[in-house]
């Protein structure tokens, strides 16, 4: 909101100076970008972004109309999914570290091994741990030194801090050869459910991460 205000500013002050359609079209390229560079730099906003100019993707601001609107789309995914992990491994049990060690990034369904920052912009990210007992960890059927329910936790630290992700704690089933060791097969009953039947593969609690549209 406060970007729209200035932008609109500028634009009406120019506007009653009666400079040409022209003028007005470079002045507001030329602020967009300056704005845009100030909140990068201040570190207000990522470096990763989509540029829309009238609507366009990906056009170059210097064809805004007079009376057109530039809209950068800041992708706030590598941050989060950065901070999610940095939130599992301070909340996780030490004893051994190996819990703690454990926590993984996967996108669109494989592990992720680069740098977190080149996740590239409408993924699914899923950060979560593939040990046997991760899921009587997070659930409490497990004792630890720490309380259960890390990855809800985490979701909520990452959910306040940004809103324009969207979070949510799953259960989720690791296919085969995504993860070495995982996963991990049930080796008895454990309750009523099906899916909690002996020969059936354990669900891994995980927090999923988008984009909001």
């Amino acid at each position: 909101m406060a970007t729209a205000a200035m932008f609109a500013r500028s634009v009406r002050l120019f506007a009653r100076k009666n400079l040409s359609p022209e003028a007005l079209s470079a002045h507001l390229a030329t602020r967009a970008v300056q704005i845009r560079d100030d909140l990068i730099a201040s570190h207000q906003a990522p470096t990763t972004y989509t540029t829309y100019v009238d609507g366009q993707k990906n056009a170059r601001e210097a064809v805004v109309q007079p009376d057109g609107v530039i809209l950068y789309r800041f992708h706030y995914l590598p941050q989060a999914t950065l901070l999610a992990m940095e939130q599992a491994m301070r909340l996780s049990p030490v004893r051994s570290g190996r819990y703690r060690r454990a926590w993984c990034v996967v996108v669109d369904g494989r592990v992720w091994t680069q740098d977190l920052a080149r996740i590239p912009a409408g993924s699914e990210v899923m950060v979560l741990n593939p040990e046997p007992y991760a899921r009587k960890i997070d659930t409490g059927g497990m004792k630890t030194s720490v309380p259960p329910g890390i990855v809800e936790a985490t979701r909520q630290i990452v959910q306040r801090q940004y809103p324009n992700i969207k979070a949510e704690r799953q259960f989720v089933t690791i296919p085969a050869g995504v993860i070495p060791g995982a996963p991990w097969i049930l080796r008895q009953n454990h309750g009523r459910s099906r899916s909690r039947s002996a020969g059936q593969p354990i669900t891994y609690p995980a927090l999923v991460l988008k984009e909001k549209v």
